[in-house]
């Protein structure tokens, strides 16, 4: 990356000009210039704005986040996100990033308040982050119009969706571009019938016709998403829809003003080691595409991967994290497409009508059997 891409606003003097109105702010803690309140970065508006005055400022102008290549020592070393500090939290043990002015009270993954201030930890700086889509002020809406579709879900809950709590904060995401050029072989069956024995023994059967065969595939993969937190996995990440990780944007504190976000768990390289594995079922599911099989016996892959990038990339959540019941729940909604997905607590009035109504159909059916068919 140049100076200019590396260059964190936060560094920049205090008179420097930002965005298109040529206002001052302190980019190192967002303040507005009207009434001294920090300033929040506003999905609706693409701006930064003041919930107090309404004042809003225009954004710096950076570019989109760039590929980096992958090899054995980009991993090595400290590099410092500048502007932000770091949090742990005791409970579930969740580092968290988040402005050097804010100050969190509970964490938003579980809710927790056993919070305190953790050292900087060594490891990669973010070189991308897709901003907000969905603001703040939607998300109850998204979690209301979800619990309807739940009707099993207590009533009570549903007519206070809208005063449920939520955090907004980025989680750690890698991913990855390759070439994937592989030469393999396979050994794959066709079933056919033929007719065995004589006389009263005479009969069908079905067997197996066996080929074989090798060849060579290629493949280029962009953007192999994968989950770098400690709070969400790769198969809630995939629930959620996944994250349009080609608009990511150079990483920019601004973006981050208002929210947190979430150092990676899980290093480049076991993530590497992930997408390795993906790119290889895919590529393995290519080859069999090509056959038109019954059973396969084996595919022998010799996978050479080349080109190899990377962007760790801050995605947007939105997360609930709420009692009921005396249980805790929780619910994530993507931050740039609505998606959600979580838990909920169930009425027992309304599972145990619904199992009597299955239970009564089910008697019917019996009778009628009995009655009629029996």
């Amino acid at each position: 990356m140049t100076d200019m891409q590396t260059e964190d606003f936060a560094e920049r003097p205090a008179d420097a000009k930002i965005g298109g109105n040529g206002e001052n702010l302190n980019s190192e803690i967002y303040k507005c210039p009207n009434c001294g309140n920090f300033l929040y970065y506003d999905p609706e508006s693409g701006k930064l704005k003041c919930d107090y005055c309404k004042t809003e400022e225009n954004l710096q102008e950076v570019g989109n986040a760039v590929e980096l290549p992958y090899d054995d020592q980009v991993e090595q070393g400290f590099e410092s996100w500048k502007g932000v500090k770091s949090v742990r939290c005791n409970s579930c043990g969740a580092v968290t990033v988040l402005p050097q002015y804010e100050v969190v009270v509970n964490c938003p993954f579980c809710n927790a308040s056993n919070i305190v201030q953790s050292d900087e930890i060594g490891g990669l700086r973010p070189n991308g982050i897709l901003p907000f889509r969905v603001s703040r002020r939607q998300v109850p809406e998204i979690y209301a119009k979800w619990l309807k579709s739940k009707y099993v879900a207590p009533n009570k809950l549903r007519k206070n969706a809208q005063s449920q709590p939520c955090s907004g904060l980025y989680i750690p995401v890698f991913t990855f571009d390759s070439n994937c050029d592989c030469s393999y072989s396979i050994r794959y069956g066709k079933y056919y019938t033929t007719t065995v024995g004589i006389g009263k023994s005479k009969r069908t059967v079905t067997r197996t016709r066996w080929y074989f065969d090798s060849g060579r595939v290629e493949n280029f993969f962009n953007d192999v998403q994968i989950e770098a937190s400690k709070s969400i996995t790769q198969k809630n990440l995939r629930k959620l829809g996944g994250f349009d990780t080609d608009n990511s944007m150079e990483y920019h504190s601004q973006y981050l003003s208002g929210y947190s976000a979430e150092r990676y768990d899980k290093g480049l390289d076991a993530s590497w080691a992930e997408a390795k594995d993906m790119m290889e079922e895919s590529m393995r599911a290519m080859i069999v595409s090509k056959y038109n099989a019954d059973v396969i016996d084996y595919v022998r892959m010799d996978n050479l991967f080349t080109e190899r990038t990377y962007k760790y990339v801050l995605v947007p959540i939105w997360v609930f994290n709420y009692k009921y019941g005396g249980k805790s729940y929780g619910c994530i909604v993507n931050g740039r497409t609505k998606h959600i997905i979580g838990n909920y607590p169930k009425s027992p009035v309304k599972v145990g009508s619904i199992a009597l109504t299955i239970g009564i159909a089910v008697g019917v059916l019996i009778w009628l059997y009995f009655k009629y068919l029996a």
